[in-house]
């Protein structure tokens, strides 16, 4: 099973394409980027022994080989082939559990978890839910995992909300932002609107967050909990903006704007 470098053959075939044409702008260069791409992929290539690169994993249909394959280049340190990614994809629910074994590993490396991670987002499969659903109520630190797993929780379905709330008492702070992150995209269960009304109360540092969320939630009960902040002496500019910007979007008026003057944070913009 041979390891071929297919973004150092890209590149070259880049450089020798774009000394091809000479005289055009970065901006032309960038805009010709998916047609060169798809000419390279479909373009016989030497160095394959006349394959495509776009076709050359078709070859492959066992998942033993395929994850084998993903395991190596990350080992390598080489980029992912999309055309090896998209033949993962392609094979589906075949694929789902080794790729499970590897996102659910806390002993893989955090590059290989999360390819596998997206690899389970594109197949589509609900059969991650779980794992995911751990990941975020168990996130105590920044973690591009957790939110990889919080962000497929929220192109998912309502369905997710229950257990997320479930576990939501017990949750690390980070977790609890999460979990209310997902779930204001899936409006209706009225604890969402409790828990995020009281972070707005007890968390100020992260008042523009919350209030930001409470604007996506789209709950209009949501403006009487918001108004009286818009006049707390420890509001500053930016949280003062997202609290307008929340209320205006659920129908509210949030009144004549306050003066700011003196804020950091107003008097950078102000001086943009």
């Amino acid at each position: 099973m041979k390891i071929h470098d297919f973004d150092e053959k890209f590149y070259d075939y880049a450089r020798a394409w774009v000394a091809l044409h000479p005289g055009l702008t970065e901006q032309q260069i960038e805009d010709s980027y998916n047609e060169m791409m798809l000419n390279w992929l479909n373009a016989p290539a030497t160095w394959l022994n006349g394959e495509k690169p776009g076709e050359y994993f078709n070859r492959y249909s066992d998942p033993k080989d395929l994850i084998k394959l993903l395991e190596e280049y990350d080992k390598r340190d080489m980029g992912l082939p999309e055309p090896l990614y998209s033949r993962i994809v392609a094979l589906g629910e075949t694929c789902v559990a080794p790729l499970l074994r590897i996102a659910g590993d806390a002993d893989r490396g955090e590059s290989l978890r999360g390819t596998a991670i997206a690899l389970l987002r594109d197949i589509g499969t609900d059969a991650p839910r779980q794992l995911f659903i751990d990941m975020v109520c168990g996130c105590e630190k920044p973690d591009e995992l957790c939110n990889l797993a919080a962000e497929s929780l929220a192109d998912g379905d309502a369905s997710v909300v229950g257990p997320l709330l479930e576990r939501y008492d017990d949750a690390p702070e980070l977790a609890q932002s999460l979990i209310l992150e997902i779930c204001i995209n899936f409006p209706g269960d009225d604890r969402v609107l409790t828990h995020l009304t009281d972070k707005l109360r007890t968390r100020p540092e992260q008042r523009a967050l919350y209030a930001s969320y409470l604007g996506k939630l789209g709950d209009a009960r949501a403006i009487e909990a918001m108004t009286p902040f818009l006049q707390a002496q420890d509001v500053g500019y930016l949280d003062y903006i997202e609290l307008r910007n929340a209320i205006e979007a659920l129908g509210g008026d949030p009144g004549e704007e306050r003066s700011f003057y003196g804020d950091p944070d107003f008097e950078a913009m102000r001086g943009m």
